[in-house]
């Protein structure tokens, strides 16, 4: 991979990967009970039992699939079919379950969904194939013994300010307050685990190329041909159209490296890691933290735990799919951005105090067919947090 470090590419298409002013905005409101945690926990009802009250908080969290819709919408004006309109509510609900699962929760999750959409370009029959995949997933999950409830939900026709469609989830789930995982558990000496995000899962029905729900705003405009800017209505009218559609693919085309098509490989559905971590519970191995490698890619863990290094010398262990060189090539985009933006690979990162809880993890991993090793291990910073990549000075990323 390149060392050249350039600006930012997703700062051309008007988004951030480090999501700065969305942090500067909240910085001031509550963090929960557990400011440390990956996610915000809060109490439960006051009108329950104080017994109840005691053991029990709860974490409610919204996400979506964000611009990955526009793909699906495009594969399907292209005629390639409604199948990955049916896959994009696993990528609604995993965006938020497996945030969840970083604080410990993997079962008894309950799902409310939200989808605005343009009726004059997403139409019933549409709607219903999306409507359809969260029935789908329910089902699989179900199947691998993880309850997602139905909890209802609202589709909005709101053509005035969506020009295709939005999806999103709220999920919302109780935990005992014994089994919370907290990210300020976190101490120097601990291994890192890192789970691949590509790969053919046992619980998966064919390759996925990793690429999650993140960083997809970079992807598209990196990889697809100009000739999909006739999609007027998918294109941000206030990005130059230059920087947009800049890539050779076409939809069609097969994704080198990979069984996939570029289609299949942009719209992979979002792995989770519920079944995984479902089986590491089973087994009490003592986890100091969990890190769902979203916005902010493999430098995400930098804003948890307190005066920590990440030292990622090892994350060649897990290979890098073909969908990120193919993104970074075609853009050419430094290795410093890709990994500050992408995943690279890695969907979750586990962190254990001993090396004997880093091969259970891996071992259990294996039984899904998931590539997993220990990526690094954790060390005590002077001050502030720091993320180092492959003993790299360049790939040195700070936080205070």
């Amino acid at each position: 991979m390149s060392k050249e470090a350039k600006q930012d590419p997703y700062a051309d298409l008007g988004v951030s990967s480090k999501k700065e002013g969305v942090h500067k905005a909240i910085k001031n409101l509550s963090k929960g009970l557990y400011p440390g945690a990956f996610c915000q926990i809060v109490p439960v009802s006051n009108s329950l039992p104080e017994e109840i009250r005691e053991k029990y908080v709860q974490i409610i969290h919204s996400d979506g699939v964000g611009t990955k819709s526009n793909v699906a919408y495009i594969a399907y004006k292209e005629g390639l079919g409604e199948k990955f309109l049916r896959s994009l509510p696993q990528d609604a609900v995993v965006m938020n379950t497996d945030d969840m699962l970083c604080v410990g929760v993997t079962n008894d999750i309950y799902i409310s969904n939200h989808i605005a959409r343009n009726a004059n370009r997403i139409d019933d029959d549409s709607l219903s194939e999306i409507i359809g995949g969260y029935a789908d997933f329910f089902k699989k999950m179900e199947d691998l013994g993880i309850n997602l409830f139905n909890a209802g939900g609202e589709t909005a026709d709101v053509g005035s300010y969506t020009t295709t469609m939005g999806i999103d989830v709220t999920a919302c789930a109780t935990i005992l307050k014994k089994d919370i995982i907290d990210c300020n558990n976190i101490k120097p000496g601990e291994y890192i685990v890192g789970l691949a995000s590509s790969g053919k899962s046992t619980y998966e029905d064919k390759e996925n190329s990793g690429i999650r729900s993140n960083g997809l705003t970079l992807a598209i405009n990196a990889l697809l041909h100009p000739d999909y800017r006739k999609y007027k209505e998918v294109m941000d009218q206030t990005v130059a159209e230059e920087n947009l559609f800049t890539g050779k693919y076409h939809l069609e085309d097969k994704l080198e490296g990979t069984s996939l098509s570029v289609a299949e490989a942009i719209l992979s559905p979002t792995r989770t890691f519920l079944p995984v971590m479902q089986k590491i519970k089973e087994k009490h191995i003592n986890i100091s933290g969990i890190i769902h490698c979203s916005g902010g890619g493999l430098t995400k863990s930098i804003n948890f735990g307190k005066n920590i290094a990440y030292i990622k010398d090892n994350i060649q262990k897990i290979k890098t799919p073909a969908i990120f060189k193919a993104i970074q090539e075609t853009k050419n985009i430094s290795d410093y951005y890709m990994y500050q933006t992408f995943n690279m690979g890695i969907g979750m990162e586990i962190i254990v105090e001993t090396k004997e809880d880093a091969e259970k993890i891996i071992e259990i991993a294996k039984g899904f067919n998931i590539e997993s090793s220990i990526i690094g291990h954790t060390e005590k910073t002077n001050g502030g947090n720091r993320v180092e990549i492959n003993n790299n000075k360049e790939l040195v990323y700070t936080k205070n």
